[in-house]
């Protein structure tokens, strides 16, 4: 996943090109799902707000400016799960669930949705390690992106990124998968 190639794919659907917004949601998706999910901790609150947030992206797209559209996207995905998540905290829970049932700060996915690589990836890696290699392997964002969302120095997410691939190669290599 390129930038360019979602540039062009924008430019494409603001052009009348329908099927160009099938292209930017199949390259966008994860990414989308893993940051929303990652602050709301709900499945299905989680898909909701993806949903949402490409609502948002139909209808504002022309305000894209050809900058980072994985960024402007995740940006959007980002706040809408935030506002949803202090809805979610001002609600009144009326039965007798806690509250932190449905909102956590834990990033890794639910037991029953992770599965190969991901899975090892969560059952090995330490939060920040596997937030690195999901970020920069699944979701493709470049490292020094990496490094100013998770503001850390590019050097260290590097390196983290480095000694996780690794761990999880010997994990796999050792027949943990």
């Amino acid at each position: 996943m390129t930038d360019k190639s979602l540039n062009k794919a924008v430019e494409r659907f603001l052009q009348g090109d329908k099927n160009a917004f099938d292209y930017i949601y199949d390259k966008t998706y994860k990414v989308v799902y893993f940051v929303v999910y990652g602050i709301i901790k709900n499945k299905s609150i989680a898909q909701d707000i993806v949903q949402e947030t490409y609502l948002k992206v139909f209808k504002n797209l022309s305000g894209y400016v050809h900058d980072n559209f994985v960024a402007w996207i995740t940006t959007m995905a980002k706040n809408i799960a935030i506002n949803e998540y202090k809805k979610l905290k001002r609600e009144k829970l009326t039965d007798f669930v806690e509250e932190n049932k449905y909102i956590s700060g834990d990033f890794r996915m639910p037991e029953e949705d992770s599965f190969g690589l991901i899975k090892l990836a969560q059952d090995t890696l330490d939060e920040e390690d596997y937030k690195i290699v999901v970020m920069c392997v699944i979701a493709g964002y470049k490292r020094r992106e990496v490094a100013k969302i998770m503001d850390m120095p590019i050097s260290s997410v590097s390196y983290r990124l480095k000694v996780s691939l690794e761990t999880l190669k010997r994990n796999l290599q050792g027949g943990k998968i």
